[in-house]
């Protein structure tokens, strides 16, 4: 072990015969403190690492140019002036502003008119407080005269036989009601009703008529004669002449009812 004395001895004397009278000076050691960094390699230029961080955060390298953002309004008026080409089909379907509909006005119900008064029982004389009915109104007048209208119009198509007739005996009791249709230029029609307690009903066979001549045939049923009227038209607007039947012939009337 080389003792610190003789260690300083020999560091002077190197230090005296060095060439051209250089000097060694003593360093002291360096603790782990103060030592330096050390120097790291350097890091390699790339081109392509320094072109993207030069480029704006929203721009990439797939589009050059950015395209700006479209709203549907702006889409909507670029197809609406674009001109039109023959065969073309639009690449959007075009969206018209729609016009509101007017909703309709909600209709007021109208208030019924009060009709006539209903009456459970008969009105009494005593009674001057109640009616038997209301004075009629202008729609009553109005609808009471057409049908007045129309009934004589009806009536004015007929002919003079039209309606209801009885025929009654020498003795004046009524043997058959007669319904008579009598159409102006056309046929004769009918139907029959014995008075004389069976009541039956049944349409006449034929009428015939001829000038101021009436003929009359009325079936009863099968096994029962006809029964045949022959009548001659009066001056009082009746029909006078005879029946004939199993009973034999009698004089007989006709009188409307």
């Amino acid at each position: 072990m080389i003792r610190p004395g003789v260690l300083l001895l020999l560091l002077a004397t190197l230090a005296l015969a060095s060439p051209a009278g250089a000097q060694v000076f003593y360093e002291a050691p360096v603790t782990p403190t103060q030592a330096e960094p050390r120097p790291t390699a350097p890091t390699p230029y790339d081109p392509i690492a320094d072109l993207l961080s030069s480029l704006p955060p929203d721009q990439s390298t797939d589009s050059a140019e950015a395209e700006p953002e479209v709203t549907p309004r702006e889409e909507q008026e670029a197809l609406l002036t674009a001109p039109f080409t023959p065969g073309a089909q639009p690449t959007a379907p075009i969206l018209l502003p729609q016009t509101p509909q007017a909703i309709p006005p909600i209709a007021t119900p109208r208030r019924p008119t009060p009709g006539r008064p209903t009456l459970d029982r008969p009105v009494m004389i005593d009674e001057t407080d109640r009616s038997p009915d209301s004075p009629p109104t202008q729609i009553d007048l109005g609808y009471e005269a057409r049908v007045r209208g129309s009934a004589s119009s009806a009536q004015g198509l007929q002919g003079p036989l039209d309606g209801g007739w009885t025929v009654r005996g020498p003795d004046g009791a009524a043997l058959y009601g007669l319904q008579l249709v009598d159409r102006s230029g056309g046929a004769l029609e009918g139907a029959w009703r014995a008075l004389g307690g069976s009541g039956r009903v049944g349409l006449i066979e034929s009428l015939e008529r001829s000038g101021s001549m009436l003929t009359v045939r009325i079936n009863r049923g099968y096994g029962r004669p006809l029964t045949v009227l022959r009548l001659s038209a009066a001056s009082n607007g009746g029909w006078v002449g005879d029946i004939t039947d199993e009973a034999g012939t009698r004089a007989v009337t006709m009188r409307r009812n």
